[in-house]
Order: C-alpha cells, then structure tokens, then sequence
C-alpha cells in the first residue's frame, strides 16, 4: 500500500501530463483545395477554394461536423466567381466540415438552388487538399 502523499503525487503528476498532452491554445487551421471534375456535364471543369476552422473544436474521436457557429470559413471559386460560407443555401446551418477520428472526410458546400448534394469525393469529382503553415505566431514578450 502506498502512503497517502506518494499517491497524491501520482494522481496529480498523471493529472499534469494529460493537461499538458493537449494544445495549450487554439491553432486556426486552414486547407487550401482544388476540385477537377472528370465526369458528367462538368468533366473538365477546375474549381478551388479554401476553408479554416479552429482546432479546439476537434476531439478526434468518431465522426465530426464543424460548422460555421464553430468558426468554420470557407472561400470557393466557382465558374470565375468567389463564394464564402455565407452563399451556402443552408446557411447558417451550413457549410459543415466532416471529420472522422480527427482526419478531413468531406466539406458539405452548396451553393446551387435545388437539392443539397455531396459532391465532395464523389466518383467524378477529384479532391485535393493542401493544408497551409498553421504555425501560431508566438506572442510579443518583450
């Protein structure tokens, strides 16, 4: 049996490094993107865009949705044309970002009138992420 204050020390230092094991701040995290549509009326067609979210709404456990009330923007150039989160037809209920375990599964983005369709990932529509520097500037300590 250990003494109390043995015990306490454990329970406490196991304490500290599970705090310590997460980001002391949030990161905003952003993902430029481009989409090549290779079937359908579109085939040929190039779209891109951006998005970011803020990392500390991320648990990375099970399937995630990150929407714009969690900070999520996103910026999409579609026909020549700019779009942000704000032109999404649901919004603000969407756009929503899909995450499972922590890893980027789709972006649910609408802008059409008509019916809500996933397009990202689907056969046809060929995504590429490419994820920005998401270094936080360090604070001025001076």
């Amino acid at each position: 049996m250990m003494p109390n204050n043995i015990a306490a020390i454990a329970t406490l230092t196991s304490t500290l490094f599970v705090i310590q094991a997460r980001p002391i701040q949030a990161v905003p995290v952003t993902y430029d993107f481009t989409v090549e549509v290779t079937q359908g009326s579109l085939a040929g067609k190039r779209f891109t865009g951006s998005f970011r979210y803020d990392n500390k709404k991320v648990r990375e456990v099970g399937t995630e949705e990150i929407g714009v009330a969690d900070g999520l923007t996103v910026n999409m150039t579609f026909f020549g044309q700019d779009y942000t989160e704000k032109a999404d037809t649901d919004y603000p209920k969407y756009p929503q970002l899909i995450l499972e375990d922590g890893l980027i599964q789709r972006l649910d983005f609408w802008i059409e009138p008509g019916e809500r369709v996933v397009w990202w990932g689907q056969p046809g529509w060929k995504v590429e992420l490419f994820p920005r520097d998401n270094v936080p500037a360090l604070p001025d300590c001076r």
